[in-house]
């Protein structure tokens, strides 16, 4: 029979090996426990290094591509403010050839308008043109052919038709008579000519009833010679004659005949060599 030492010593060892077990146990798994959490924590750690690692070269990345893209956008603008000045200088001088062909092609028509072509200047010669408004305000040729035979001779070449009727229907000759004179740099004469020989007529007409009620035209009949140069020193002659006619226009053309007689026979025009 065992004693009671015996009976209590083999459980109380047993238990005391079990809470030695219980105890390595605890301790072992504590470790492993904290080995776990330091190796978690560890890979938190690289896994949170790796992100922040990843967010910054995301966010320099994205810095990157902003400023990439700010600089394309302002090459591309740039780009556009070179096209467009460049369009607009075009579109402005386009427009400034299209305004002086449109300028030189109104000019032709106004220089068409007014002179004739196919004039030819001698060498050595002085050009003077002639046009004689009538007192119906249009071109006289008549006195202007007798003017042009007056004045003829080896120094100096008179052209009746340089001017178109329109010069003297448009009142050119009134205006130089009145002085105004821009009209020489207008149609360029100093290009052709040294000068200008104009006249305008004025005409009454009266009733003679003791004869027949034949009627008696007072023609009259300005001139001026003009140099188109700087220098506007002028000539001038007048003339004058009566007609008689049966009608109207025959005393006119009676009169008309009178002074281009006087004109052929006159002996003080000359024109002064200043031309």
């Amino acid at each position: 029979m065992k004693s009671e030492s015996t009976g209590w010593r083999l459980p109380a060892y047993l238990g005391a090996l079990v809470i030695a077990a219980l105890i390595i146990n605890y301790l072992f798994s504590s470790a492993a426990k904290s080995r776990q959490e330091a190796k978690a924590q560890e890979q938190r750690e690289a896994a949170a290094a790796v992100q922040a690692r990843q967010d910054a070269e995301r966010m320099a990345q994205e810095k990157k591509d902003a400023e990439e893209a700010r600089q394309q956008a302002v090459k591309v603008a740039e780009a556009k403010r070179i096209r467009d000045e460049a369009e607009a200088k075009a579109r402005k001088e386009e427009a400034q050839k299209n305004a002086l062909e449109e300028a030189a092609t109104e000019h032709a028509r106004y220089l068409g308008r007014y002179l004739n072509s196919g004039f030819t200047r001698k060498p050595g010669t002085q050009v003077i043109a002639v046009a004689i408004k009538s007192e119906q305000g249009t071109e006289n040729s008549n006195v202007a052919n007798a003017l042009t035979q007056r004045f003829k001779n080896g120094n100096i070449q008179l052209f009746n038709s340089f001017f178109k009727p329109e010069f003297v229907t448009d009142k050119f000759v009134d205006s130089i008579f009145s002085g105004d004179t821009g009209v020489f740099d207008q149609l360029e004469l100093t290009n052709s000519l040294n000068g200008v020989l104009i006249g305008r007529q004025t005409v009454a007409y009266s009733t003679n009833a003791a004869l027949d009620n034949t009627v008696t035209a007072n023609l009259r009949l300005e001139l001026m010679a003009l140099p188109v140069g700087m220098t506007r020193e002028s000539q001038s002659w007048n003339f004058a004659a009566n007609g008689i006619g049966f009608r109207p226009h025959e005393a006119r053309q009676a009169a008309e005949d009178r002074i281009i007689d006087q004109i052929a026979k006159s002996t003080n025009m000359v024109l002064a060599p200043r031309f």
